[in-house]
C-alpha cells in the first residue's frame, strides 16, 4: 500500500472517489466479527443484504437447506430469521457449506456504501494481523471504513482502525498524521490498548450489547488473531482469501 487512511463515518464515503482503493470495513460489534467467524467456520459465502425483505426474497432461490436467514436490528435477530448476529451462533455444524445470507444494522449498509471501491475486505480484531498483511499487498490505497453506531462514531471500531495504523507501522508518530480520523483513530487506540474489553464495556453498543444479555459477543469480539483469513467480496459475496502469511 502506497497511503492508509481512515473515515470514521461511512457518510464519508459519498464524497469520496474510491474507485482505486482497498476498503477495509470495519464494524466489531458485530458484523465484521461474525462475518470472518461464519466463513472459517465453513460457510461457503456469505451474502450482505441490507434491506431484510431483501434476504427473504433473495432466500427463495435456493433449495431448502442451501441458505440461512440471519441478520438483527438494533441488536435483535430478526423475526423469522435463523439466525442473528452473535459470532458465537456461527461456529457450530448448522452453518457449514451453507450460504449465509446476512444482513445488520451497520456493517452490511457499510458494504453497500463501500461498493464503488477496487477491493472490499472485511476487518475485525479476530483477524487483524491477517487485515494487516493483506493491505501491505495492495499496491494502491488503503481505507479503513469505521462502520459506527447508527450514524455515530462507533469507539470500538476506531480502536481497531488505529490498532491495524499501529501494526501496519510500528514506528508510527504522532507527527506522521494531520488531526484527521487517522489522528483520532491511532490516539485512540493507545489510550485503550491495553484493555479492548474493558473499552467495548464503555463503548455506547458495547453496553447496549450488555442490556441485551448479549456479554459474550463482547469477550468474543475482542480476541486478536484468532483467524488468519480476510473475508473479501467477488461479485458481491463476501468469501475468504487464502491464508495470509504473517511476516
Amino acid at each position: 500500500m502506497n497511503k492508509l487512511d481512515v473515515v470514521l463515518l461511512p457518510e464519508e464515503l459519498k464524497n469520496k472517489d474510491i474507485s482505486d482503493c482497498l476498503v477495509v470495513v470495519i464494524d466489531v460489534l458485530r458484523a465484521s466479527s461474525t462475518i470472518i467467524t461464519a466463513l472459517a467456520s465453513g460457510a461457503s459465502a456469505v451474502i450482505p443484504v441490507y434491506q431484510p425483505d431483501e434476504a427473504l426474497n433473495r432466500s427463495k432461490n435456493y433449495q431448502q437447506g442451501e441458505a440461512i436467514l440471519c441478520g438483527e436490528r438494533n441488536g435483535k435477530k430478526l423475526l423469522g430469521f435463523e439466525l442473528g448476529n452473535s459470532p458465537t451462533e456461527y461456529t457450530n455444524n448448522k452453518i457449514s457449506g451453507k450460504v449465509i445470507l446476512l444482513t445488520t444494522t451497520n456493517g452490511i449498509r457499510t458494504i453497500e456504501l463501500a461498493r464503488k471501491a477496487e477491493k472490499i475486505a472485511v476487518g475485525s480484531f479476530l483477524n487483524i494481523q491477517a487485515i494487516v498483511q493483506y493491505c501491505k499487498t495492495f499496491s494502491g490505497k488503503v481505507l479503513l471504513v469505521c462502520a459506527g453506531d447508527r450514524g455515530n462514531i462507533s469507539l470500538e471500531d476506531t480502536v481497531c482502525a488505529g490498532m491495524i495504523i499501529k501494526l501496519s507501522n510500528k514506528n508510527v508518530q504522532q507527527d506522521n498524521y494531520q488531526y484527521d480520523d487517522s489522528f483520532i483513530a491511532y490516539n485512540t487506540y493507545c489510550r485503550f490498548k491495553k484493555d479492548l474489553l474493558g473499552m467495548t464495556y464503555k463503548s455506547v453498543w458495547g453496553r447496549h450489547l450488555i442490556k441485551m444479555g448479549l456479554k459474550e459477543d463482547l469477550i468474543y469480539c475482542t480476541q486478536t488473531n484468532i483467524y488468519n483469513y480476510v473475508p473479501i467480496i467477488k461479485e458481491n459475496i463476501i468469501v475468504l482469501s487464502d491464508p495470509v502469511s504473517s511476516e
